[in-house]
């Protein structure tokens, strides 16, 4: 909840001459807004700038912005979740493929052991353990302990 005390400033006393310090002093406050800003208060604050832009007589200029700065959140969350997509598809394809080694040195993976290689996140971990399931004999030789 952003504070009641917080004193509002009008940026609409920058006049038609000074159309871009306006234009980077909306995007200079939804920067501000979004990284040091606690995220339970973006939507009010986001809310006042959006108002702010309504009252202006930049009015169009500040839609164009808002709608730029939607368009570039936005992007940003399409790729954050496509990283994050990766990742987890790179790690559920490391924990088939320990699996699979495990199956074939062994025949029947124990559970204990399915359990643990299925909680597995880290992608360094299951790469040393891939190396392990092709380095040695038997499960019993594999160092599950380590990382």
């Amino acid at each position: 909840m952003v504070p009641t005390e917080t004193r509002r400033i009008s940026i609409n006393t920058l006049d038609t001459d000074h159309i871009g310090q306006w234009r980077r002093a909306i995007f200079y406050l939804y920067l501000l807004i979004l990284h040091r800003r606690p995220s339970g208060e973006h939507d009010e604050l986001k809310a006042l700038v959006h108002q702010e832009v309504q009252q202006s007589v930049h009015r169009e200029e500040g839609e164009v912005l808002v709608q730029t700065m939607a368009d570039y959140l936005f992007e940003q969350g399409q790729k954050q979740g496509e990283k994050i997509g990766e990742k987890r598809g790179e790690t559920r394809a490391r924990r088939e493929v320990l699996l699979r080694l495990l199956s074939l040195k062994s025949g029947d993976v124990p559970e204990p052991i399915r359990k643990k290689v299925s909680g597995m996140r880290s992608l360094s971990r299951l790469d040393s353990l891939i190396e392990q399931a092709v380095t040695t004999k038997t499960l019993e030789e594999i160092n599950w302990d380590n990382g």
